[in-house]
């Protein structure tokens, strides 16, 4: 567990929300590794709560392929598979395609301007260097594109992929220039959008995407060379 990010939960979520939060923000940013071992009774004293919550967070973060729980072995951090990032970008970038596509039948005034301050936000967040604003701004972006589409099982079947693929999200603060050049693009499929363009807009973001594996796919592979030297 991350020493320095731990601190007493807030009362707004439930405590296994917190607990869930916090897990899976230390494992996404890199501060547990894959292939460590998770202590529940650790991560209980650091976040002053029972192991209760803490066990029922990695119950759901199981489910979410962002650690193993084996019997009588305990908890492990599950390891990045470039394969399954691969798996989920490729399906994303075509689903999501289709679903920009559809979106720009629908989409309205308000709808632009909202995903024009998102564009903003993450333009901000890179001159801060802040990935964790970057990535929010940046899923809302995603999201806000899905439920413009009005498809619900759509919608539905890539917010799966959107939590598949959140170890990817490591990879905007380890990359230099990886949140400037999908900045570019997002402005790409806004400027498409904006022009009601819907084969354009699709075009771009399936490029988006795939740009976004590649990026993913080298860094794991220099991760994995770093590990075995």
């Amino acid at each position: 567990m991350n020493r320095k990010s731990a601190r007493p939960l807030g009362p707004r979520k439930t405590l296994t929300d917190s607990v869930c939060e916090r897990i899976r923000d230390d494992i996404v940013n890199g501060h547990l590794k894959p292939g460590e071992i998770i202590s529940t009774g650790q991560i209980a004293k650091d976040l002053r709560t029972s192991s209760m919550p803490v066990r029922a967070a990695l119950t759901r973060l199981e489910a979410e392929g962002l650690v193993l729980i084996a019997p009588q072995r305990g908890v492990m951090v599950s390891r990045i598979s470039p394969e399954d990032l691969e798996e989920v970008l490729l399906i994303r970038s075509r689903l999501e395609g289709l679903a920009v596509y559809l979106a720009s039948a629908h989409i309205t005034k308000a709808n632009l301007e909202r995903l024009r301050e998102l564009v903003q936000d993450m333009r901000r967040a890179e001159k801060a260097e802040d990935s964790k604003r970057w990535t929010r701004a940046n899923e809302q972006f995603h999201r806000m594109i899905l439920g413009t589409s009005q498809r619900p099982r759509l919608t539905r079947l890539v917010s799966d992929l959107l939590t598949a693929g959140k170890r990817g999200r490591i990879v905007p603060r380890n990359v230099p220039g990886h949140m400037r050049r999908r900045n570019a693009e997002h402005e790409d499929i806004l400027n498409a959008l904006e022009c009601k363009d819907a084969e354009l807009a699709e075009g771009m973001m399936r490029k988006h995407l795939l740009a976004a594996w590649k990026e993913t796919a080298n860094f794991i592979a220099e991760q994995e060379r770093g590990g075995r030297s």
